[in-house]
């Protein structure tokens, strides 16, 4: 009886093995539904993974360090809500954060090597937002400029942030001027880098920027540091849950340093419960709006 048991198992184990080697040799999966490619393959970069490549080279070679801290911005929400069209999360901490820029001189520098390590400090904030659109049938990577977002007003920077997120890619120059770039010889874009980090600093203010933003969380991913060739990187969360924000804040550390890091933290915040909300209740108040109704502070006549 054990003897015809052991020669079960072994017809079984046989006939197992035959079904793994046939399903091996055909390339498909056990239900034939998955079919596995013919033969390994080189793929070619597309035009926007070699802008992300060259970006993230330069990117890996800066210090950079994170802190992140949650933020209760309820009132700010709740007034966010109601204006016309409504401001989105990036531009009130776009605004929020240049106001901090400008009034901290170390955060419009940048570290460069050539000849000899030094800082060079730009005149105006320029923030890069870092945008995820589709153009033709790729979702790849473009970079937005905002020149000086602390001297424009919120209506400003959000028609600035339509027009970036909606326009045609076709007519959109800076997204154009990235595209050629991309297609440019790899050692033409390497030589093109290196002349603005290490010979033409002035040129990394209009080009690179002197901040740049992103998400910090989205779908319930989290991320807790950002990459880029900038001195600071603020990440924001697009939808807070009852006003409640993570804001990400990402820093080259041969620039700022831990303390000061959360100092800046604390300084974006104010700026955001302070002057950005100050000038949502204008804004309101345009429209015909009172704050203190929309806060539940006071009962609407």
């Amino acid at each position: 009886m054990e003897a015809h048991s052991g020669k079960q198992r072994d017809n079984q184990w046989q006939d197992n093995r035959r079904k793994i080697d046939s399903w091996q040799n055909s390339g498909n999966s056990a239900d034939g539904d998955l079919q596995q490619p013919s033969r390994a393959r080189r793929v070619a970069l597309s035009n926007g993974r070699k802008l992300v490549d060259d970006v993230i080279r330069y990117a890996a070679k800066a210090p950079m360090a994170a802190v992140w801290r949650d933020c209760d911005f309820l009132y700010l929400n709740k007034l966010r809500r109601r204006t016309r069209p409504r401001l989105n999360w990036n531009v009130l901490m776009m605004k929020a954060y240049g106001i901090v820029c400008s009034e901290r001189p170390e955060l419009r520098r940048v570290y460069v090597p050539f000849p000899r390590p030094h800082f060079y400090e730009h005149h105006e904030n320029v923030c890069m937002i870092t945008m995820i659109r589709e153009y033709r049938g790729e979702q790849r990577l473009f970079f937005a400029r905002f020149a000086s977002p602390e001297q424009l007003s919120l209506d400003q920077l959000q028609t600035q942030y339509d027009y970036f997120r909606k326009a045609p890619v076709e007519e959109i120059k800076q997204f154009q001027h990235q595209i050629r770039f991309a297609r440019l010889p790899w050692p033409v874009r390497r030589f093109a880098w290196w002349t603005i980090f290490n010979l033409w600093p002035a040129k990394r203010c209009s080009h690179i920027g002197t901040f740049g933003m992103s998400l910090s969380r989205y779908q319930g991913a989290t991320g807790n540091q950002h990459l880029g060739p900038l001195t600071s990187i603020i990440g924001v969360d697009p939808l807070p849950r009852n006003g409640m924000s993570r804001m990400l804040y990402t820093f080259d550390h041969r620039m700022v340093d831990g303390k000061p890091a959360t100092d800046i933290v604390e300084a974006w915040k104010e700026a955001l419960i302070r002057p950005v909300t100050k000038e949502v209740k204008k804004m309101l108040i345009r429209d015909g709006i009172d704050p203190l109704v929309v806060l539940g502070k006071k009962i609407a006549a």
